[in-house]
């Protein structure tokens, strides 16, 4: 039972990693292309 448990516990932490990084990961994407875009926008 504890094995068990011990393995699920490990698969949420891996997962809830994965699922942070891949929010972090869009968060940072979307706040670089804005700060792209403004930068044209503003030397245009």
């Amino acid at each position: 039972m504890m094995v068990e448990l011990f393995v699920l516990g490990c698969t949420g932490i891996v997962m809830f990693l994965h699922g942070a990084n891949f929010v972090f990961h869009l968060i940072s994407q979307h706040f670089v292309f804005r700060s792209i875009s403004f930068l044209g926008f503003v030397g245009w």
